[in-house]
């Protein structure tokens, strides 16, 4: 794991950068939909999105304490030293410190963007086809039978780098959440360690398990995928507000440059306004659970390009 990071995701080192509140990502108002209820009161109320027919689920304001504290990242520590040889606690230090944040209402894609609807935005002219010339994962077996998954209809699309997935977010009438709105969405106002609670269920995401393709996985768990699987195929491992995915299947970007966190509360933070990596978040299929938590963070070249990277859109509520 640790050299797939340095190699890939680069998740756990590095020079950190000051955080900030200008925005990154330029935004625009998606299309509305004249049957769409757009200011619903609970979270988990959902609208379908026009452009790619993707289930959007309603995230209301409120604040959360984002990253974690030092007991936390023992904790981390512990989990990871579970599973896997030469764990530092350095690797978990980019989630403190735990700070407040406070968020306005906003939307966010109940799966990951699947292959399927990345093809709309292809076929419109719109995004560039994702690519499959990331094979410096050499642990994988491209040509193998279950390889073709990853290009499957309904499985998350991977190997489009993060302009790729702004441009689509963009297209489809959105835009890539924040990662203080990626945080809120997955770990909710109680900070659950997990989408679904406080404890690591190797039953509820996809992750590197007995299936996975290197050395590091989890001999204990057989979720029968051995790259991505369908998205939503875990509805136990859904969030507070009724997201899936946000554990496993494929890591995602969100909009913020890399960077440490400040210490004071902030509003719809949105990270430093520039530096050398994007931020990815969320678990995938080659991961690990201590990667699976809701508070860990990894980061990437913005043209980086992997077959565990993709994406899903928010809006901010109207």
């Amino acid at each position: 794991v640790v050299s797939l990071v340095a190699a890939s995701l680069a998740c756990r080192a590095g020079a950190k950068e000051p955080r900030s509140t200008e925005t990154a990502v330029p935004t625009r108002s998606p299309t509305r939909n004249p049957t769409a209820t757009l200011r619903p009161s609970a979270a988990g109320a959902t609208w379908t999105r026009p452009a790619d027919g993707i289930k959007m689920v309603y995230v209301p304001a409120g604040e959360l304490e984002m990253g974690s504290t030092d007991d936390e990242v023992d904790e981390a520590l512990d989990l990871c030293s579970q599973h896997f040889e030469g764990c530092e606690r350095e690797q978990f230090e980019d989630e403190k410190p735990a700070h407040r944040v406070a968020l306005d209402a906003f939307w966010i894609d109940r799966t990951e963007v699947t292959n399927a609807q990345y093809g709309l935005c292809t076929a419109a002219g719109a995004c560039q086809e994702s690519r499959q010339d990331f094979w410096q994962d050499s642990w994988r077996d491209p040509g193998s039978a279950d390889d073709s998954d990853l290009y499957a209809p309904d499985h998350p699309v991977v190997g489009v780098d993060w302009y790729s997935a702004t441009i689509y977010c963009e297209w489809a009438g959105a835009r890539l959440p924040t990662e203080a709105e990626w945080e809120y969405a997955a770990r909710g106002p109680e900070r659950r360690a997990f989408p679904w609670g406080g404890s690591f269920d190797g039953t509820r995401l996809n992750f590197c398990d007995l299936n996975c393709a290197v050395d590091w996985r989890v001999l204990a768990y057989n979720d029968g995928h051995r790259y991505t699987a369908p998205v939503g195929s875990y509805p136990d491992g859904a969030s507070w507000c009724g997201t899936l995915d946000m554990a496993g299947n494929a890591s995602e970007w969100v909009a913020d440059w890399y960077g440490d966190y400040a210490s004071e509360q902030l509003l719809n933070p949105t990270g430093p306004s520039s530096g050398e990596y994007r931020v990815v978040r969320g678990g995938s299929y080659l991961l690990l659970p201590d990667f699976a938590r809701t508070a860990n963070r990894g980061r990437l070249e913005p043209d980086g390009v992997r077959s565990f990277v993709g994406f899903r859109c928010a809006r901010t509520a109207e």
